[in-house]
C-alpha cells in the first residue's frame, strides 16, 4: 500500500470511528405557561369642588388664604375669610387593597373672573402615609391649597381648574 492509500484509509477509518462515537444532541421540549392578573383601571372623580368661600384682601398689599383639608380657611396676613369653604374631595376606585400615589399640581394654577386673575398653589392632600384602596377597591381623599389675592383684588367669582393624578404603586 502506498502512502496515499494509507492516508485515505486512515482518514476514512477516523471518519467512521468519529461517526460511531459521536452522538447527535438530544433535543427536549417543554411547554411553558404565562399568566397575567389584569387590574381594574384606576379611576378618579371629583366629589366636591374646592371652594375658598368668601374672601377679601387688603387694598395695599397681597394676602393669602389657606384652605385646609378639613375645609376651613385662615389667613395669617389679614385677609377676610367667611362663607362656606370646602376642601376639594375625590373618590378613587380600582383593585381591592392596592396602593396608589397621588400627584397634585407642583406650581400655581390660575383662577379667572373676566379679565382678572389670581393664583392657587401649595396643594396638599389629607392622606397620611401611602394611600391605598380598601377591600372594595375604593378610597376618598381631600385637597387643600393656598389662594393668593393681589393687592386690591377685583371683586368677582373666580374659577379655574387643576389636575389630580392617581397611579398604582
Amino acid at each position: 500500500m502506498n502512502a496515499t492509500n494509507k492516508r485515505l484509509i486512515s482518514g476514512l477509518a477516523a471518519a467512521v470511528l468519529a461517526g460511531i462515537y459521536t452522538q447527535a444532541a438530544v433535543a427536549a421540549d417543554v411547554t411553558g405557561t404565562a399568566t397575567a392578573n389584569v387590574l381594574a383601571p384606576l379611576t378618579i372623580t371629583q366629589k366636591y369642588a374646592m371652594d375658598f368661600g368668601d374672601v377679601a384682601g387688603d387694598t395695599a398689599s397681597a394676602t393669602t388664604v389657606v384652605l385646609s383639608n378639613a375645609g376651613t380657611t385662615s389667613s395669617a396676613d389679614g385677609a377676610y375669610t367667611g362663607g362656606t369653604p370646602k376642601a376639594g374631595e375625590f373618590d378613587v376606585t380600582g383593585g381591592d387593597n392596592l396602593a396608589y400615589s397621588i400627584t397634585l399640581p407642583s406650581g400655581a394654577v390660575t383662577l379667572t373672573s373676566g379679565s382678572n386673575n389670581m393664583t392657587v398653589d401649595t396643594f396638599n392632600h389629607d392622606v397620611v402615609g401611602s394611600p391605598a384602596l380598601d377591600g372594595s377597591g375604593k378610597h376618598t381623599f381631600k385637597v387643600g391649597a393656598t389662594l393668593n389675592l393681589g393687592a386690591a383684588q377685583a371683586a368677582g367669582v373666580y374659577n379655574g381648574t387643576y389636575t389630580v393624578t392617581v397611579e398604582y404603586q
